[in-house]
């Protein structure tokens, strides 16, 4: 696919960027590349300064800039407010071509689902009783959508994926691969040495716009319902356990676990392998650094490491002294000889 300069401009409109274009608008790109990599036909961006060099030796068509560096820029350029995101709606116009609207005749669908139009079903796959599709969804092969399951306008799920029984997903989410939504939690009671599975009755409701990873399960919830809210983006091998809530627009790195009756405010942030207990709450706009836990509610907004989680500041205090125990430990050991030593002296 290429577009020209001023149908880029046109189509980058909508998205409030402030797009202006200087150059060619008659100039053509039909692919993305790095700065360094570049070539005639070729888009490329600048969201960092520190890559001003490569930028002044660039051969790309056009490069998505902001306006301060347009001096700067030896090609054609289109100054945005933010290069970054321009790139990301760019590459969606470039790289993503829509199915046409199908259904795969190995397919099996029950009589009562409803499917409206332009939908997308592959091969192998299978819809229970009473499912709901809305227009534009795209299901891959091999994916499992059991009785009751409702998927929102032009959301996507790739081959593989299983939403169990009266899960709701709502419009323009991506779902990826070997993605389990509505799974069981892990509900269980002791009694007499012996586990007694408690069945989950809860659902899991997804909003709208959220992206979910590889391999990432969202279990049911035990009696209420496991949220996800509005334009979240969660990574691969996530575990969401029964019950949890996580606020809009909150950002999960990959390997990120979330016990039970965990409650997430509105954009947070988890980094990689970073954890929550359950039955704790964090405020909106909390960030978990990489490997961190948070152990305990937290009611201010802010940046968190280590386990138990600590705002990052004492962290990193707490990790320096850490390092310095050994020179702490000798340092004891030389003072309270020098006090025996003085204690032998007086005596």
């Amino acid at each position: 696919m290429s577009i020209t300069l001023q149908q880029l401009v046109d189509y980058l409109e909508p998205f409030n960027l402030s797009a202006s274009l200087h150059g060619d608008s008659e100039a053509k790109i039909g692919a993305i590349r790095g700065l360094d990599k570049a070539q005639a036909g070729d888009l490329s961006f600048l969201s960092d300064k520190k890559y001003l060099t490569d930028l002044a030796q660039t051969k790309a068509t056009v490069v998505l800039i902001k306006p301060e560096h347009l001096a700067q820029c030896p090609v054609n350029a289109i100054c945005v407010d933010n290069p970054y995101a321009a790139y990301a709606w760019v590459a969606q116009k470039l790289y993503t071509l829509p199915p046409k609207p199908s259904i795969a005749a190995s397919a099996v669908i029950a009589h009562s689902t409803k499917l409206a139009e332009g939908v997308v079903v592959g091969e192998n796959v299978v819809m229970g009783e009473n499912v709901v599709i809305a227009d534009g969804v795209i299901i891959g092969a091999g994916c499992v959508l059991e009785p009751g399951v409702k998927i929102g306008q032009n959301t996507r799920l790739a081959p593989n994926v299983t939403v169990m029984h009266d899960c709701v997903i709502g419009s323009d989410c991506i779902i990826e691969s070997g993605a389990v939504i509505g799974g069981d939690g892990f509900g269980w009671a002791r009694h007499q040495g012996q586990w007694i599975k408690i069945p989950q009755m809860g659902r899991v409701l997804i909003g709208d716009r959220v992206s979910i990873g590889n391999n990432t399960t969202i279990d049911r919830g035990a009696i209420e319902d496991t949220v996800i809210e509005d334009n979240c983006i969660i990574d691969n091998l996530v575990h969401i356990a029964h019950n949890v809530k996580i606020g809009s627009g909150t950002a999960i790195a990959g390997q990120v676990g979330f016990a039970g009756s965990a409650v997430v405010g509105k954009n947070c942030t988890f980094a990689g392998q970073a954890g929550m207990v359950g039955h704790i709450e964090l405020t909106d706009g909390v960030t978990i650094m990489g490997r961190g836990v948070a152990t305990h509610s937290i009611h201010q907004a802010g940046v968190y490491s280590g386990f138990p989680a600590v705002p990052v500041a004492e962290w990193q205090k707490n990790a320096i002294y850490g390092k310095n125990l050994a020179k702490f430990s000798d340092k004891i050991k030389q003072l309270n000889q020098r006090i025996k030593q003085l204690e032998t002296k007086t005596d």
